[in-house]
């Protein structure tokens, strides 16, 4: 018994491995998932995505006020999660001094792969995370986003009329902010 417990776990840490490998998807433009989420309470994620509905409301990933979108795959219980997320919080800083010179609007939200909505609470507080993340207790936007372990970041061009493409698929994290956001930006069309 106690073998086959060492063998279970020895399995599973193998494929957490795996899934922390970086790898950067070179892809085909392909169509941005119909994905619904619920408007933040708080204002201040509000007004960064860009959103009027009022808290609580649903809207869509087209509905975000920018030119790119990256969505973060994660899970509170990712080791390579928490050990991303400075790099992380300091994309989001490049990413906002992208837009004060050159005028491009990026914005990032987080999905929480299995995560409640305490569980996401708690990732971002504790890493500090200044960007919208909400949960993903069934995975049903995962899986429409086809992801491939966490963590993983989707590079997205909102375009109008259901014409936004994902450009760039990131699993595993990045070594550097810069050279990332050169990537989504170059990607992007910008």
């Amino acid at each position: 018994m106690k073998i086959s417990i060492a063998s279970s776990f020895l399995k599973l840490l193998c494929a957490v491995m795996l899934l922390g490998t970086v790898v950067s998807n070179s892809i085909a433009a392909e169509q941005l998932p119909d994905i619904e989420l619920i408007v933040p309470e708080q204002q201040v994620d509000r007004e960064y995505l860009g959103l009027t509905g009022a808290s609580g409301e649903k809207f869509t990933l087209a509905d975000i006020k920018a030119d790119i979108l990256v969505v973060e795959l994660f899970s509170m219980y990712c080791p390579f999660c928490q050990e991303e997320a400075p790099r992380v919080n300091e994309l989001y800083e490049r990413l906002q001094e992208l837009e004060e010179h050159r005028g491009i609007v990026v914005r990032m939200i987080g999905l929480g792969a299995s995560n409640s909505a305490y569980e996401v609470e708690h990732f971002k507080k504790t890493y500090q995370v200044k960007f919208p993340m909400f949960p993903d207790k069934d995975l049903s936007m995962y899986d429409k986003f086809k992801g491939g372990g966490t963590p993983e970041f989707i590079g997205c061009v909102l375009k109008p009329a259901g014409e936004s493409l994902i450009v760039l698929r990131n699993s595993g994290g990045f070594d550097s902010a810069a050279e990332f956001m050169n990537e989504l930006i170059t990607k992007g069309g910008y």
